[in-house]
């Protein structure tokens, strides 16, 4: 993940963006400004035009345990994902990059004062599965484990 910041106003989407693929944010659209209320429907058709990426919403409460839930650290996917914020101005909404689900790194400037809570996470996945290789040759383990219970059969 490479960690980008532009100096314009509401561009934590395509910065967040950017991060997690790791282009220059002058090749991300800023999907809000041009699509409104769309933007996550071209968002996705962008990904996977240009990147053969998915990208799929998680709450953040699936993965909250209930019991001891204050005494655990910061929950959520495995790895580079974006965290969706909540925020103190009912209408406003923000994003950054989280790793594990704690948020590491926000291009704005510091507004801990702004947010209350993840609400969720964007996790950004491949479409295609990586092709399988053949291995020519006999597996060296497949091959220690049969001969193991040959010489079990023996005895």
């Amino acid at each position: 993940m490479k960690r980008y910041t532009t100096d314009t106003k509401d561009t934590c989407w395509p910065d967040c963006l950017a991060c997690i693929l790791e282009v220059r944010p002058e090749k991300v659209p800023n999907f809000v400004k041009l699509y409104g209320h769309d933007y996550m429907n071209y968002t996705r058709l962008w990904l996977e035009e240009n990147f053969k990426k998915g990208l799929v919403y998680i709450p953040a409460g699936m993965f909250m345990e209930t019991a001891r839930m204050r005494n655990n650290p910061p929950m959520g996917p495995s790895g580079h994902s974006i965290a969706h914020l909540a925020m103190v101005t009912p209408l406003a909404m923000h994003v950054a990059i989280a790793f594990n689900g704690g948020v590491i790194w926000d291009n704005g400037d510091s507004r801990e004062m702004e947010y209350r809570h993840i609400e969720g996470y964007f996790v950004i996945y491949d479409l295609e599965a990586p092709k399988a290789k053949w291995v020519k040759g006999k597996n060296p383990k497949l091959v220690k484990e049969k001969k193991d219970k040959q010489s079990k059969r023996k005895k």
